[in-house]
C-alpha cells in the first residue's frame, strides 16, 4: 500500500496568480489600507505563513500580526469563493492521466499535502475538475509550519482508509524545496517536478527520489510507484 500526497499549486494546476491578487485584496479590506505582496514567495509555502509574512513586511507589529491573522484567511477564503475560479484555473500536464492511472490501482490511495486553506484547496480541484479523485488531505489550515502536514495526513489516512502506513510508503508530489524538505521531515519519499516556479537545477541539489520535468512522464511514474509498493 503505498499513500500519495499530492501538492496543488505548480504540482496538479495553476491558476494564473489569482490567490496573489486576493490576499492582497483581502488583507486590504481587513487591514483598511493598501496591503502590497510583492517580494513575498508564495510557492511551496502554507497560506498562514503567506500572511503572516505580508503583514510583517508591511509594516504590521508582531501583536498585530497574530490578531489579524484569522481574519486576514477567513476574508481571503471568502472573496476565494466569488471568483470564477474556471477562468484561471489550468491543469498541468500529464495529470489528468497519471490521476486516471492511479486511481485504477488498488494499492495506491490519492491524498493532498498542500499549504492551500482546506477551503480554497477543494475550490481549485473542483474548478480543474480532479476534485473527484480526492477525499481527505492535509492542509495550510491544519498547521502553519508545512514540515507538520505529513503526519497531519498521514494520521487522517489511518481514519479514513484504516491503513497505518509506514512513513517510506508515504510519497509526496510537489514542486518546491518545501515538498522535499517535509517528506525528508517525516521520514516520507519525494516526487519532485519543475513545472513550479523552482528551477530542475534547485529541485535536483535538493535530492528527491524521483525528478521530472513533468507528471506527463507516466511510465517513470508509476515505474517508481510499483518499486515502492514492492518494499
Amino acid at each position: 500500500m503505498v499513500l500519495l500526497l499530492f501538492d496543488i499549486d505548480g504540482t496538479l494546476l495553476t491558476s494564473d496568480g489569482v490567490g496573489r491578487r486576493s490576499i492582497e485584496e483581502a488583507l486590504s479590506k481587513v487591514c483598511k489600507r493598501p496591503i502590497d505582496a510583492s517580494g513575498v514567495t508564495f510557492s511551496g509555502r502554507t497560506d498562514p505563513a503567506i500572511v503572516r509574512e505580508i503583514l510583517t513586511h508591511n509594516a504590521l507589529s508582531p501583536s498585530e500580526v497574530a490578531d489579524l491573522i484569522p481574519s486576514c484567511l477567513d476574508a481571503y477564503a471568502s472573496l476565494m469563493s466569488s471568483v470564477v475560479l474556471e477562468e484561471n484555473v489550468s491543469l498541468l500536464p500529464g495529470v489528468s492521466e497519471l490521476l486516471d492511472a492511479i486511481s485504477l490501482q488498488p494499492d495506491y490511495h490519492l491524498s493532498l499535502l498542500t499549504g492551500n486553506l482546506e477551503h480554497t484547496a477543494w475550490l481549485k480541484l473542483k474548478a480543474g475538475r480532479i476534485h473527484q479523485h480526492f477525499s481527505f488531505g492535509a492542509y495550510g489550515s491544519d498547521h502553519e509550519d508545512r514540515n507538520q502536514l505529513p503526519e497531519i495526513a498521514h494520521k487522517r489516512a489511518k481514519t479514513e482508509l484504516g491503513i497505518d502506513f509506514h512513513p517510506e510508503k508515504l510519497i509526496v508530489i510537489g514542486d518546491t524545496e518545501h515538498d522535499i524538505a517535509c517528506s525528508r521531515f517525516f521520514g516520507a519519499r519525494c516526487i519532485a517536478v519543475s513545472t513550479g516556479m523552482i528551477s530542475h537545477e534547485d529541485l535536483h541539489a535538493c535530492e528527491p527520489d524521483l525528478l521530472l520535468p513533468s507528471l506527463s512522464h507516466l511510465d517513470e511514474v508509476m515505474n517508481y510507484l510499483d518499486d515502492i509498493a514492492q518494499i
